[in-house]
């Protein structure tokens, strides 16, 4: 089992009280409120955000309004080591392989990296094999949990906030504990691709939701990703508040694109994948750190 999880796992930390979980409900729906008033969405037309929409709106507006996101062979190997990380959750007794996962994912009715590993006929070796030993580090940390913690992969959440004009919703790769298991809960989330330290904010945003939806605070975040990187954070007030925050924004964000207001081009590391890189002139002009400091002046 990787360190991290294990750790965590043999000895939970004991999660923050849920005292502040009404007055985080509160703020949130006088966030909403405000923002159906300049985005006009109401309980027959809401506004509904994801964990991804979320992210999106807040890294930059005009990729997050993208229609195509693309599926470049990066993000089709981040896929194929989350499967991974599913299978071994929910087959624990099974050798997870490239193969397994592809077929995992095919099963639950996605056929989008099976159909983009067949369209790279042989050159799709490449990609295989730089899933394989990604999963081969990942599969074992959560094929290991113990069956108390009732371990549950694609744990749907959802929060309506304003009255049900807006909601947000999403999908926990891996669940651990929590109601009614009497033991605290672990929010996994699995990440494909080398650790930066954004990852951390979806952790963050799934623990204000899961206290939210279960009126009980999670006790930790753990992000497991396919570098081998394993980053546990324990959940603190602190962190629920800057969450909520995040998702204030959003909906600010969302309010004033849904008002007529355009998108703002915000650059960053993520314009170096972006599908919309080409029509964008600040991510055209964005360059890595390393590239920029090299740059004439």
């Amino acid at each position: 089992m990787v360190e991290g999880l294990g750790a965590v796992l043999a000895e939970p930390p004991r999660p923050p009280s849920p005292d502040g979980i009404a007055a985080l409900r509160t703020e949130l729906d006088d966030a909403a409120r405000a923002a159906c008033a300049v985005g006009g969405w109401s309980q027959d037309e809401p506004l509904r955000l994801s964990k991804h929409l979320v992210t999106g709106l807040l890294r930059c507006p005009r990729r997050a309004l993208s229609d195509d996101q693309g599926a470049g062979d990066d993000v089709i190997v981040g896929w194929v080591v989350d499967a991974a990380a599913k299978l071994a959750t929910v087959s624990p007794r099974r050798h997870v392989t490239v193969d397994a996962a592809v077929a995992f994912l095919t099963a639950l009715g996605d056929s989008t990296v099976a159909d983009h590993l067949a369209d790279l006929g042989p050159a799709a070796e490449r990609l295989t094999s730089d899933a394989a030993p990604r999963i081969d580090r990942l599969a074992p940390s959560l094929a290991g949990v113990d069956a108390g913690w009732w371990p549950r992969v694609e744990d749907p959440v959802r929060v309506v906030l304003a009255g049900g004009a807006v909601t947000v919703a999403g999908r926990i790769d891996v669940l651990l504990g929590g109601p009614p298991t009497g033991r605290p809960g672990v929010i996994v989330e699995v990440k494909g691709g080398r650790w930066h330290d954004g990852m951390r904010a979806d952790g963050h945003l799934y623990a204000l939701m899961v206290a939210l939806r279960d009126g009980e605070v999670p006790a930790s975040a753990v992000t497991i990703v396919s570098d081998g990187t394993t980053h546990v954070e324990h959940i603190r007030p602190a962190l629920l508040q800057h969450a909520a925050e995040r998702l204030d924004e959003a909906m600010r964000g969302a309010a004033r694109l849904a008002a007529g207001e355009p998108p703002a081009m915000l650059p960053g590391a993520h314009c170096g994948h972006c599908p919309v890189r080409p029509d964008c002139p600040a991510g055209r002009a964005w360059r890595p750190a390393a590239e920029a400091a090299g740059s004439p002046p």
